[in-house]
């Protein structure tokens, strides 16, 4: 055999030994690669809980989409993609709604049912990851070069849906993903325009990139490069905020409020003891007794140890109002009926109008399907009910301007805010209690609401909490003053209230910003149908 042979034959051998061990190789990096997205796909609930108001990591936020875009992307059956939709929403909501659990246990409600009330509603409200991931599902067939475009307006369209269906029926969406920037008041201005549903969706729209980016082929420069739309994009909310927060843009005719936010810090579940009803009175009463000539004192929601009929308290309540000169907002039920969830104004003058809560607590405040549960649960049966108030109600007068107030739950409604503000609204105030939820993020994601509904209607809002966090938001989204949580105490401040403003594009024009992304969507979705 010659030399050239001898060689050809060894390298043969060589290259037969070594591909089973290249076929093996393959196939690991085959197997990886399947299970790669499953093992990305949790860190899309730990970055929005940790951008989310209580860690407040807000950068996060527009990367944290990019885990979950990739299963999507990668998904082979529906099966497969229905699962992990559902896992990915799941852990999401475990996370950002924890507090539910240490918020029953509060309330004497043993581990068990504690626990699973936790997981039913996280496992309810993933609802929304399987909604947006089934339509990235459907739509990825475009191509990766659309998908970050149909996603993030599905994204948009689903947050929208679990807002607006409140006004027919039950959801919680207490989850906005543009809340997450809540405390960058240059990110948020865009909602005066769109809504939060803008800010959710250049989030989403960011994150869904960066996905599609990582999974090219093609050098690391060439990658970098890929995300310049969402760069651009970011840059341009950046530099749009900037300009509306800027002094220049600021409202000429303002009126000067001098106000006072009452944080009394009252246990939940000492309040109604009648033991300490005289305590209570006298606490709120040496915080009131110091302000002098306020133009308004908000108390927080239900702040009384009794009800406002009752003839002390009006006439406590009248006093007050009369001899320090000041109107004051006090959070009780309705006059009258008492079926209602109520704001009650008190005027040196005598009593004002009262405000009726109109969406209500499901299942604190009324029993949705009452008529169904009732017979089954024998405590869903025996609790009591409020009404809900009217849509449109009078505003509160104070010094020339229509003051319109909100309870509570109702901060993260903003088509209660918009049809206000539509109406003629110069300001908001919002009273309510979150003594229930402890010492948790709870109270900073409920106040990261406000600031999304002041930035959108472009009026400022007061917030009184019991137990905080009370705050002074301006017309711009940005909290000028506030008071921690848990600390007792009275937050004054002056304020200049914008007056007879021109209203925000998006109260003047509502959701077109949905609609675009609803016609978006149907086009892509009609076309792939018939292709």
């Amino acid at each position: 055999m010659s030399r050239s042979k001898s060689v050809k034959a060894e390298a043969g051998k060589r290259a037969a030994e070594k591909l089973p061990d290249d076929r093996t190789a393959k196939r690991k990096a085959a197997r990886f690669l399947r299970i790669l997205p499953w093992l990305l796909l949790p860190l899309t609930p730990v970055l929005i809980v940790l951008s989310y108001p209580g860690f407040t990591f807000y950068w996060l936020a527009w990367i944290a989409l990019a885990p979950f875009s990739v299963f999507i992307l990668r998904a082979k059956t529906w099966k497969t993609l229905l699962t992990g939709s559902f896992l990915c929403g799941f852990l999401t909501y475990l996370g950002l709604l924890y507090w539910v659990y240490p918020t029953m246990r509060a309330g004497a409600v043993p581990v068990p049912f504690a626990v699973l009330g936790l997981l039913l509603l996280a496992a309810l409200m993933s609802l929304d990851f399987i909604f947006t991931g089934a339509f990235g599902y459907f739509v990825r067939r475009t191509g990766n070069g659309v998908f970050p475009v149909l996603f993030a307006s599905a994204w948009a369209i689903m947050e929208w849906l679990k807002v607006t269906i409140n006004q027919k029926a039950v959801a919680f969406p207490w989850f906005m993903l543009g809340y997450s920037q809540w405390s960058r008041p240059e990110f948020i201005q865009i909602s005066s325009v769109t809504g939060v549903y803008g800010l959710s969706w250049a989030i989403c729209f960011t994150g869904a990139l960066l996905a599609v980016v990582c999974m090219r082929k093609e050098p690391f420069y060439k990658r970098i490069f890929g995300m310049f739309p969402a760069a651009l994009l970011a840059g341009g909310l950046w530099a749009y905020g900037l300009y509306v927060i800027s002094p220049e843009t600021s409202p000429d005719r303002t009126v000067p409020l001098k106000v006072a936010l009452l944080q009394p810090c009252i246990n939940l579940y000492e309040k109604w003891d009648p033991a300490r009803e005289s305590e209570i009175k006298q606490k709120l009463g040496a915080m009131t007794g110091r302000l002098k000539r306020k133009d308004l004192v908000l108390w927080p929601e239900n702040a009384l140890p009794g009800w406002i009929d009752d003839p002390q308290y009006a006439l406590w309540l009248d006093g007050i109002a009369r001899v320090f000169g000041s109107s004051h907002i006090v959070g009780s039920v309705s006059r009258g009926d008492g079926k209602r969830v109520a704001a009650c104004m008190i005027t040196p003058e005598g009593a004002g109008p009262d405000y009726h809560k109109r969406v209500l607590v499901p299942f604190g405040e009324y029993v949705p399907m009452r008529g169904i549960l009732g017979k089954f649960i024998g405590t869903v049966a025996a609790l009591g009910e409020f009404r809900p108030g009217m849509m449109k109600q009078n505003f509160m007068p104070l010094k020339g301007l229509k003051v319109a107030p909100t309870i509570c739950y109702e901060s993260i409604f903003p088509f209660l805010y918009v049809s206000d503000a539509e109406r003629g609204a110069d300001m908001f105030v919002n009273i309510t209690n979150d003594g229930w939820y402890l010492d948790t993020s709870a109270p900073y994601q409920h106040l990261a609401a406000l600031v999304f509904r002041a930035a959108e209607t472009r009026r400022p809002v007061l917030r009184a909490a019991n137990n905080g966090i009370s705050a002074v938001i301006n017309r711009n989204g940005v909290i000028d003053v506030s008071m921690p949580l848990n600390e007792e105490g009275v937050l004054e401040a002056s304020i200049e209230v914008p007056q007879k403003q021109p209203p925000s594009v998006y109260v003047r024009y509502g959701n077109f910003f949905v609609g675009l992304c609803a016609l978006l969507c149907l086009a892509f979705a009609v076309s792939l149908i018939f292709m």
